[in-house]
C-alpha cells in the first residue's frame, strides 16, 4: 500500500520513494515562505527594541556567533546573517512538518486538520525553544532574553504556523 500523501499526487505515475523528495521540497517552499511572513511580522519589533524585541533573532545571533566561532559581546552578528539563520530553520521546520503529515497520514486516529496541526505544531517549536532552551541561549550567548521578546515570539510563532498550514494547503497542483 502506498504512503498516503498530504498533497494531491497521481499515484500512477509515481512510486512511494518518488513522492517523499517532491513532498519534503514543497513542505521547505511552505517553510520558507511562512518564515518570510514571520519574519516579516517580526521586523517592527526588531526596529522598535532591537534583538531584544525578537527572542528568535536573539537565539539566532548566539548560533551564528558560535558558527563564526565569536562572543557574542565581541561583534554583534549581521542582521542578514541573523535573519539568514532564521529563513534556514523555518524551511527546516517547514521539512518536518511535511514529514509529520507523511506519518499521522498513517495513523487514521490521529489526523488533525493541516491548518490546525500547523499551529500545533508552531506552538510546540515555540515551547521548546523559547521555554525549554531559553536558559541554554542565554547562558551560551552571555545574554537576557525579555519576557517581551519571548511573547513576541509566541506570536511570530502563530503567525508561521497560520502560514506554513495554509501554504501546505496550497502548495500543491
Amino acid at each position: 500500500m502506498l504512503c498516503p500523501s498530504i498533497y494531491p499526487i497521481n499515484y500512477l505515475s509515481f512510486s512511494q520513494s518518488d513522492m517523499v523528495l517532491p513532498e519534503v521540497l514543497r513542505a521547505a517552499m511552505a517553510g520558507l515562505g511562512a518564515s518570510l511572513l514571520m519574519t516579516l511580522f517580526e521586523f517592527p519589533f526588531w526596529r522598535k527594541r532591537g534583538l531584544e524585541g525578537v527572542a528568535e533573532w536573539q537565539m539566532n545571533s548566539v548560533i551564528v556567533s558560535k558558527i563564526r566561532r565569536r562572543s557574542s559581546h565581541e561583534q554583534q552578528s549581521p542582521i542578514l546573517w541573523i535573519v539568514g539563520s532564521h529563513l534556514f530553520h523555518g524551511s527546516l521546520a517547514g521539512i518536518v512538518f511535511g514529514l509529520f503529515l507523511l506519518v499521522i497520514g498513517l495513523l487514521p486516529t490521529l489526523q488533525l486538520p493541516i491548518l490546525l496541526s500547523a499551529l500545533l505544531y508552531s506552538t510546540i517549536l515555540w515551547i521548546i525553544f523559547s521555554i525549554v532552551l531559553r536558559g541554554t541561549f542565554e547562558a551560551a550567548g552571555g545574554i537576557r532574553i525579555s519576557n517581551r521578546g519571548v511573547f513576541v515570539a509566541l506570536l511570530s510563532h502563530l503567525v508561521y504556523g497560520f502560514f506554513l498550514g495554509l501554504f501546505i494547503l496550497t502548495i500543491h497542483v
